[in-house]
């Protein structure tokens, strides 16, 4: 069944169902039982369109990784660097081009590891049609970041740290920042906030789900929390991960992938000199 409006009742994210058929006991979000493929009669079963949920531990596994993992790695990274600069072998640029292709780089094999069971589900959707539904999400994120960043400009605001760091990186090499920053960058996030954070969050509450995406991957772009001029790009990413969202629930990893793929891409190609 199909949910059609909005819930405003909270639930136990871990609610687990028995199939009428065999008697098993599985995730009350699934539409069919794993076991016996019986198709639940659970009110919540298959509440979205192409959202694959995952084990509700594992949603939260992938969220924490990407979240915080990736500053883990990110540090321990940095220290072992920061030798080759001081030695004279790396500049500050270069360091920073090496470190965030080795952060993304090693956050994308263990979160593959740790979605690998799941990940044929998650892939089906880039083989439909509805994929294609990633292109009008990235034109409706680029539409809203033009127009926000119009506003902001008048309100006094410069290009924050996020995008000044993938600039400078573009600018250096961009083979491999296509790579890490545009293909692998995005479906590292993409597992961490939509099929970690999003699935896990949305097991309570439709809405919360949506607001606690788009609030926290706006947040995680944001470098200096006491910086007025970071807080002006909030909005962008905050729609971003709204719409990133939308199109996970409704069409799947794929659209959702390729909309995220494409912003980051353009962002690559247009400020690479």
């Amino acid at each position: 069944m199909s949910e059609t409006k909005i819930d405003t009742y909270f639930h136990n994210p871990f609610e687990k169902t028995t199939c009428k058929n065999c008697g098993h006991h599985f995730d009350s979000l699934q539409p069919t039982c794993p076991k016996c493929k019986e198709k639940s009669d659970h009110p919540r079963a298959n509440p979205l369109n192409e959202v694959t949920f995952a084990n509700p531990i594992i949603e939260i596994i992938l969220f924490l990784m990407g979240w915080q993992g990736i500053r883990i790695f990110a540090e321990i990274a940095r220290n072992i660097i920061k030798n080759r600069v001081n030695s004279g072998l790396l500049d500050a640029n270069e360091a920073n081009m090496v470190l965030n292709y080795t952060v993304y780089g090693i956050l994308f094999v263990i979160l593959m590891g740790i979605a690998s069971i799941y990940i044929p589900k998650l892939f089906k959707s880039f083989a439909k049609s509805t994929t294609l539904w990633g292109f009008l999400v990235c034109i409706a994120v680029l539409t809203f970041d033009i127009v926000w960043g119009n506003i902001s400009s008048i309100l006094g605001a410069t290009i924050n740290e996020n995008q000044e760091a993938i600039n400078e990186i573009s600018n250096m090499n961009l083979p491999l920042s296509i790579l890490f920053l545009a293909i692998l960058g995005p479906m590292c996030e993409e597992l961490t906030y939509r099929v970690g954070l999003f699935n896990f969050a949305r097991r309570f509450n439709r809405v919360v789900g949506y607001i606690t995406a788009s609030i926290i991957f706006a947040l995680i772009h944001i470098h200096d929390f006491g910086s007025l001029n970071e807080w002006l790009s909030f909005p962008s990413y905050a729609f971003a991960g709204l719409a990133f969202a939308y199109a996970y629930e409704k069409w799947g990893l794929g659209a959702s992938y390729l909309a995220h793929f494409l912003v980051n891409f353009l962002a690559v190609l247009i400020n690479a000199r």
